[in-house]
């Protein structure tokens, strides 16, 4: 992940050049009793984050912007804090989150980057996940493993006018992608060349399964062409039909 911890100290002033050790010791160590958080964060984001700054200024009243930077930099969600201290005793917090990529599992979510965010410590009720995410569940891939995968599949199959509502890797290791749309279509990739076999499958779609009615299941896994499963077999048209359909573009 891209993220960074960045923290400042405001200037001083030229009346800070005039005062002894004693007097500069005085000025560092004095309490932080404002802090501002920036960043668009929801209820929910701004009490994770000031829990971590809690926790961070009870710790020493020294090196307080680079601390506190640290502390929210460790928040799973996060992607860049910026810390400045303005003397004596205000600190002003810049946070941009990563954004939320898919949901993971049955109640975890994963930033584009791969990383797991657990829904924060706040009421439930007052963190809204963005809608409309896929879904994605892996038997041994872990978040960024599983991104990477949606990403180049996700990809293929967009070429073909087509998306993707779940992804799961089962415990063979084999990849299986379930499309949007009113009826659920999955397309089993298999474990390897996912990006090629999507693409085979969106063509394939494209020219004549789109017109073919109720299909359950399509296996990408073959070097030539797709195996369809149809939802039943009075829905299954015949092979002449799918020719014809595959003459209409």
């Amino acid at each position: 992940m891209n993220r960074a911890a960045v923290f400042g100290l405001a200037a001083f002033g030229a009346a800070l050049a005039a005062l002894g050790a004693f007097g500069l010791a005085h000025v560092l160590a004095a309490p932080v009793d404002v802090v501002r958080v920036a960043g668009g964060l929801s209820a929910a984001e701004r009490a994770e984050v000031e829990a971590a700054v809690g926790s961070a200024l009870a710790a020493s009243p020294w090196g307080v912007a680079a601390r506190v930077a640290g502390a929210v930099d460790g928040i799973a969600w996060v992607r860049e804090v910026r810390v400045r201290r303005q003397w004596p005793g205000a600190l002003h917090i810049a946070v941009q989150r990563e954004t939320i990529a898919a949901r993971w599992g049955e109640g975890g979510w994963l930033t584009a980057s791969g990383h797991l965010v657990a829904s924060p410590g706040a009421p439930e009720a007052a963190w809204q996940p963005p809608q409309h995410l896929p879904r994605l569940d892996a038997a041994f891939a872990d978040g960024r493993e599983a991104m990477r995968v949606f990403g180049v599949v996700n990809e293929a199959a967009a070429a073909g006018g087509l998306a993707i509502a779940r992804l799961q890797e089962d415990a063979a290791g084999e990849w299986i992608a379930t499309l949007r749309g009113d009826r659920p279509l999955t397309v089993v990739l298999g474990s390897e060349q996912l990006a090629a076999r999507m693409q085979r499958f969106a063509g394939v779609y494209r020219r004549a399964l789109r017109y073919a009615g109720d299909i359950d299941q399509a296996d990408a896994r073959y070097d030539r062409g797709v195996a369809v499963r149809w939802a039943s077999a009075e829905h299954a048209p015949a092979p002449s039909d799918l020719l014809a359909m595959a003459t209409v573009d």
